[in-house]
């Protein structure tokens, strides 16, 4: 996956949130900071922290991609990650559940509404609570009978209630009216009961991006953690940049080894954000890894520096020398940031956010010499993921195979189930060893996941690619358009009918010829309409019919 476009201008980074304990605790957690971020054409103050992954050097670029504290390196051990020192442990047990994740961009969150979504298995509701401006998680199921709150409302309290009785609960999980309950004795005493809480998980608002914290009990270990941030480059004014989120059938593992490997980029997406006839050797070096992940660089022009943090944060950073006309000289730099969220087995959230520093004219921004929408941009970075997608499905249908049938871990035999010769691969094989050795070979899911079928071995190849179901649904600006769109091809249909209608009543025989091409202009703009929204519900991609 490869995202070289860029969209709105993030010219400076937010990180506003405001956690609080478990329901009933005496106490308050907050975590605050104030940065201002540019969406688009949107402005939002939110409040600072200006905090990264642990690290310390002074530099953009030691601050990215320094090696961490007692490196792991590497040699022949990088190609082969099922043969490294089985007697190499990590110092402390990596826990799934002891991270913030990015669920959702907070632009294309409804806050009118209760979202659901799956976070490690587990299903949980976001919504936003009109009194404190603060998005909640909540486990997805209402304490009474089970029913899922995120099937709800926010009601004119603005707590959120519960569709099948009516139970209404407050930000912080309380509930506060049980219908049923008689106003005196012990239903009256039921509101008090920890049995009638919602479970609540910490939050936080970050560069755009809500947080969530996976374990309700986790509060402290929320407050002590810093989320991941975007790289500096992206406050920069001679950057822009775009967003764009979509739910993948194909698991985390498929995703993350994906986005681990550029030279795929030239082949999975010509035409698109590379060409087959420009592909060559990407030699890449391991600088470090360990349970924190890894990273690595390759020499050349361009140059592609990349670090994984675990578990989902990829930073690629592709540095291109060229020369233009009148100008000169020119660096180009751009930034492919994807956090990939593990929702359930086979199913992954892409939250990818893109920066460059060049052709500015041509990215959605603040600015007013940038027309171009963010809607048109989600175009061409849903050709990426759809460049990938039936590639990576029957790429995992042959690993889960291998997995079920003789039980094996396709991670510790990788490079036997796998033929990996290049120095392209190694970031590849870094990621299924830091899988192996750190991640226990899959996420932490909660519940049981046993006897389950993964989606891409089960779903077409239109279900696959299905963008409306997949993105539009999700993103705020997708959904805009396709109902304007969808607005005006009803009045283009309409004005046809009614031209055509009325083109033999004049008798002067040039109004006539006015209204018949009236109808024929109103049927072509409606045909054209219709044609665009395939663009936000389903196009086709067959790789052999781009030459």
């Amino acid at each position: 996956m490869a995202f070289v476009v860029c969209n709105t201008s993030l010219q400076t980074r937010t990180f506003s949130s405001a956690t609080s304990l478990a329901p009933h605790s005496s106490k308050t957690l907050t975590i605050f900071s104030t940065r201002k971020i540019r969406q688009g054409r949107r402005t939002t103050n939110l409040s600072p922290l200006r905090v990264s992954t642990p690290l310390t050097p002074t530099t953009q670029e030691q601050q990215l991609f320094e090696p961490e504290p007692q490196p792991t390196h590497h040699s022949q051990e990088d190609r082969n990650p099922d043969e490294g020192d089985e007697n190499e442990r990590s110092d402390s047990k990596f826990s799934w559940t002891d991270h913030w994740y990015p669920v959702s961009l907070v632009e294309d969150l409804d806050p009118s509404l209760p979202t659901p979504f799956q976070l490690l298995g587990r299903d949980i509701v976001l919504w936003k609570e009109p009194s404190s401006k603060q998005w909640i998680a909540f486990d997805d199921k209402c304490p009474h009978r089970l029913a899922p709150l995120s099937e709800g409302r926010i009601d004119e309290d603005g707590n959120l209630q519960c569709s099948y009785h009516g139970w209404s609960f407050s930000g912080n999980g309380s509930c506060v009216k049980i219908p049923q309950a008689s106003s005196e004795g012990p239903e009256a005493r039921a509101l008090q009961s920890p049995r009638a809480c919602a479970k609540k998980f910490p939050t936080l608002v970050s560069q755009g991006l809500l947080f969530v914290w996976p374990d309700e009990n986790g509060w402290e270990r929320a407050m002590a953690t810093k989320p991941p941030m975007l790289p500096d480059d992206f406050d920069k004014p001679e950057f822009s940049s775009v967003t764009i989120q979509r739910d993948l059938f194909y698991g985390y593992d498929t995703l993350m080894e994906n986005v681990s490997d550029p030279s795929h980029i030239d082949f999975a997406h010509h035409k698109v954000t590379g060409r087959r006839d420009r592909a060559k050797p990407l030699p890449f070096k391991l600088d470090s890894s360990g349970p924190w992940g890894f990273s690595g660089a390759n020499d050349g022009n361009p140059r592609i520096s990349a670090k994984f943090v675990a578990p989902c944060y990829y930073m690629n950073k592709i540095e291109i020398d060229t020369k233009l006309p009148l100008v000169g000289d020119q660096k180009w730099v751009i930034w492919i940031c994807s956090f990939n969220i593990p929702m359930a087995p086979g199913k992954t959230r892409s939250i990818v956010c893109s920066a460059r520093n060049f052709f500015q004219f041509t990215v959605p921004g603040p600015k007013w010499w940038q027309v171009f929408p963010r809607w048109q941009e989600h175009w061409i970075s849903n050709k990426v993921y759809d460049g990938d997608m039936i590639v990576l499905q029957g790429q995992e249908k042959i690993f889960y195979s291998k997995s079920t049938e003789g039980s094996e871990d396709v991670n510790k035999n990788y490079t036997k189930i796998t033929f990996t010769p290049t120095q392209a691969d190694r970031l590849v094989l870094a990621f299924r060893n830091w899988l192996r050795r750190y991640g226990n070979s899959q996420p932490e899911w909660f519940g049981s996941t046993t006897d389950q079928s993964l989606p891409s071995t089960v779903l077409s190849k239109r279900q696959m690619l299905d963008r409306f179901e997949q993105h539009t649904l999700k993103c705020s600006s997708c959904k805009g358009a396709y109902n304007a769109f969808q607005k005006l091809q009803k009045f283009f249909v309409g004005a046809t009918v009614v031209c055509c209608a009325t083109a033999g009543i004049p008798a002067d025989v040039q109004q006539r010829i006015i209204l018949g091409g009236l109808a024929l202009l109103s049927a072509g703009l409606a045909y054209v309409l219709h044609e665009l929204q395939k663009n936000f519900v389903f196009v086709d991609y067959v790789h052999a019919e781009i030459d």
